[in-house]
């Protein structure tokens, strides 16, 4: 067995997480979507930041009257304060795009050490980290989010920690399980009986077969975290007003959602949209690796 073969098991294996975590379950069997949204993420990756400082009103500048309907002049409309809802978009979106990916990076930074020290060490270092691993799987996402966020004051940053702290674990045991098969592959005991240090067997034979399928993983969560963090937001538990957060800006604008729909529709069909791409793109990720 070639020492890649393990982690090329599907992500619908390697991730032991309930379906319920997806955006969208199953798969998308169109390869060309998949590819086309995989290149409009990396576009929104790079060009959100460089959007954001060029769009003709910031945050909280109010540059027209209140509830004015989308056309020329503004695209997207103006909010119940004459706010530029697009510009506020695409600042909030570029906020919680690069969130999402600092959750999803510390988490995956955090999960493989744990799960690699677990996986390499004997059977009482290895229960110890995963009771740990286990006892923070427990807890409940929004109930962690409240105890932040009461304890560090209501922003976005500490939502950010709120969600890396309850997203990690789910890398960890994802590598440790690759790792414990890993390990026992001849390849790998030969360099153990060669005398090779542990971070080396690890870091040039064990970790590149686990990196596979934590790219998968982590590829596919990109839309999940963006819901989350908009969810959060949502209930008054990101950056206070007038903050341009997308789960803020949604749940404002539902006061006037009959009367100016846009202010509300805006957000939430931009973040539905780009968590949709996301996932697609992620089913691309797997379908290249896998």
């Amino acid at each position: 067995m070639r020492p890649g073969a393990v982690a090329e098991q599907s992500a619908e294996v390697a991730d032991p997480r309930p379906r319920r975590w997806r955006v969208v379950p199953g798969r998308v069997r169109s390869g060309s979507a998949e590819k086309i949204c995989l290149w409009v993420v990396a576009l929104l990756t790079v060009l959100l930041p460089i959007a954001a400082r060029l769009m003709p009103a910031g945050e909280t500048e109010i540059v027209g009257v209140p509830f004015t309907a989308p056309g020329a002049g503004h695209l997207l409309g103006t909010d119940d304060q004459g706010r530029d809802v697009l510009s506020r978009v695409v600042i909030g979106l570029s906020a919680s795009w690069w969130g999402a990916i600092a959750v999803i990076a510390s988490g995956v930074v955090i999960g493989a050490v744990i799960g690699t020290v677990a996986g390499m060490s004997g059977r009482f270092v290895d229960t110890v980290l995963m009771r740990l691993t286990d006892a923070f799987l427990a807890l409940p996402g929004p109930l962690v989010a409240l105890l932040v966020v009461a304890a560090l004051g209501p922003s976005f940053r500490n939502v950010l920690i709120a969600v890396i702290v309850t997203w990690w674990p789910w890398y960890a045991r994802i590598v440790r399980g690759q790792v414990r098969v890993l390990r026992r592959l001849p390849h790998v005991d030969a360099a153990r009986s060669a005398g090779f240090s542990t971070f080396r067997v690890v870091t040039r034979h064990v970790f590149p077969g686990v990196l596979r399928s934590v790219v998968v993983v982590a590829s596919m969560d990109v839309g999940a975290v963006l819901l989350v963090l908009a969810g959060l937001s949502f209930v008054g538990l990101g950056a206070p007003p007038p903050a341009a957060e997308i789960g803020s800006m949604a749940a404002a604008g539902f006061t006037y959602v009959f009367s100016a729909p846009w202010v509300a529709l805006a957000p939430a069909g931009v973040l539905f949209a780009v968590a949709m791409i996301s996932n697609f793109a992620g089913d691309a990720v797997q379908e290249r690796m896998g």
